[in-house]
This record gives structure tokens, sequence and C-alpha cells, in this order.
């Protein structure tokens, strides 16, 4: 049984990081926020504290209220506001015109990805090795995420040194001015859609490989049809699910940021600022995006994560 006083404790604490990490609806001030302020800041935001919120969260989730067998008393909440943040998260910005708003939004929605890979855990399914997959792919979620999503401010915060990018205006025409920036850009939005062979595209399959291995086996064996086994599967199967169709409806306002880029006309037709600082971090960015994904950086990230969560478990 559950001691009430410990389950509101954990309630309350589950407000205090939905906060943190933009889950819904508790995420209703982040958009103004990152919009208000300068894209450095708002990369930082994004990335670096959400990061925190979240070690912090799956420490609490996962090593202190998580029952040694048996589903957690949390698993039903926490796979609801998963879905719903992530499903929020997407719309909000298929109609935002705001890029740091729309980034603001896309957080939010890979907040409740990787709140459906907790919310996996604590069904009390699957084998030790599943559990620490679904782990490894929250935390190397976490870790390249700073890659690409900083990236992005980064190229906002080049628009913001001529008191641009505020707007999707602000965007047009960008591989006409700056054909190297607008290709890195274009990059970190093919990697926040969960596009392959990038970095966000590994981290997704990982999440969603393991909630999968998780719901392994949960399906009636004597099913005669493929509706009768998804009636049957257990529903942490659907969070796998609902990652596989939000990915699929973020790819719209993504794909917008592309096509605004390489097919509008500028407004400004100028060669941006020097910026040559600046410049690098956006390229290097760029680059750790696409071999983070795949080859031996990737793999070396991998075992580092892996290593981590083992110490993590162990714990």
């Amino acid at each position: 049984s559950i001691d009430p006083l410990a389950g509101i404790a954990v309630g309350l604490m589950l407000v205090a990081f939905g906060f943190k990490v933009g889950a819904a609806p508790f995420h209703l001030a982040a958009p103004d926020a990152y919009s208000g302020a300068s894209s450095p800041i708002a990369g930082l935001l994004a990335t670096a504290s959400k990061a925190m919120g979240f070690v912090a969260l799956m420490r609490i989730l996962v090593s202190v209220t998580m029952p040694i067998q048996g589903e957690a008393f949390w698993y039903t909440a926490i796979a609801i506001i998963a879905v719903v943040t992530m499903t929020w998260g997407n719309l909000a910005a298929l109609t935002s015109s705001n890029p740091k708003r729309m980034l603001a939004y896309s957080s939010v929605s890979h907040a409740g990805y990787m709140l459906a890979g907790l919310a996996a855990i604590g069904s009390g399914l699957g084998s030790e090795e599943a559990i620490e997959l679904v782990l490894t792919a929250i935390v190397f979620h976490l870790a390249v995420l700073v890659i690409f999503k900083f990236g992005a401010f980064l190229v906002l915060s080049l628009l913001e040194t001529e008191e641009r990018g505020h707007r999707l205006e602000d965007l047009h025409g960008l591989a006409r001015r700056e054909p190297l920036v607008a290709g890195s850009m274009f990059l970190f939005m093919l990697s926040l859609a969960g596009v392959p062979p990038l970095s966000g595209f590994l981290s997704k399959f990982l999440m969603i490989n393991g909630i999968v291995n998780i719901s392994a086996g949960t399906g009636a064996s004597d099913a005669t049809s493929i509706l009768d086994w998804l009636i049957s599967v257990e529903p942490v199967f659907w969070l796998a699910f609902a990652i596989v169709i939000n990915s699929a409806l973020s790819m719209f306002y993504y794909l917008r940021i592309g096509l605004v880029m390489f097919f509008e006309e500028p407004e400004d037709s100028r060669a941006m600022k020097d910026a040559f600082s600046l410049r690098l971090a956006i390229v290097a960015c760029a680059i750790l995006t696409v071999i983070v994904g795949i080859g031996p950086l990737s793999d070396s990230l991998l075992e580092m994560v892996a290593d981590a969560i083992n110490s993590f478990v162990s714990n």
C-alpha cells in the first residue's frame, strides 16, 4: 500500500519538475520565456536546464519511488502527461510564427518523448536490460539534444545581431544570403524531427526500441488478427506509437523552416555580420549533429551513457 502523504509529496514534486522540464500543463510559461530571452539564454534553458531537471526526475522516480516489482503508482499519471505533452507541443508549434516560440514548443514535445520512456519504466514490465535501454535512450537524447537544439538557437542569435529572428519571415531566403548557416539550420531541424542518419534519429530510435522491448510479449499469443493483438497488448506499447505519430506530425513545422529558407525571397539580400566565433560554433554543432548519429563517435558516446546508466541503476 502507498502512504497517502508520500503520494501527495511525489505529486507535488512532479508539479515542480513539470515546470522544470516543460511538461504540459506546466509548460505555459516556456514559450514566453524563450521568446523574451536572448537566443543563447533560451538555448541554455532548452538544453542544459531541461537536462538537469530530467536527471533529478529520474533519480526520484526510478531510484526512490520505483517498487522492486510491479507497476509504480505514478505510471498512469506520467503516461498521460507524456502523451498530452508531446501532442500539445507539436500542435502549438504548428501554429507558431515566431521561431523561438516554435523551438520552445518543440522542447515541450521532446519532454513528452522522454516522459514516455519514464512511464514505460514505471509500468513494471520488461527485463532489467529493457529498462536500462530506455534509461540509456533518455540520457543519450538529453546529450545530443544539446548539440542540435542549441545550434538552432545559435542561428537565431546570428539573426539577432541585425535585430531579426523574432519572425518566421526573418528566415526567408537565408540560403541565398548565408548558404552555410542555412544548411546548418536545416540539419538541426531534420535532427529535431528524427530523420536518419542524424543523431536525433538515433536517440528517438533507441527510445522507441526500448519501449517496445518493455511491452514485448504482452499481446495475446493466440490472437487471430493484428487488431486482436493490438487490443490485447499492454497500454505501454501505445507510448511508442504516440512517439512515432508525433514525430511525423513535427515534420510539418520543421520542414517549414527549410522551405522558407530555401524557397522564399529574402527581405534583405545583404550578407550578415561577420560574427566569426558564432559562425564557427554553428558549423561545429552541425558537424557534431551528423557524426554523433553515425560512426565511431556515436558508439563512444553510447558506451559512455550506458556505463553511466549502469552506475545509476546499481546505486
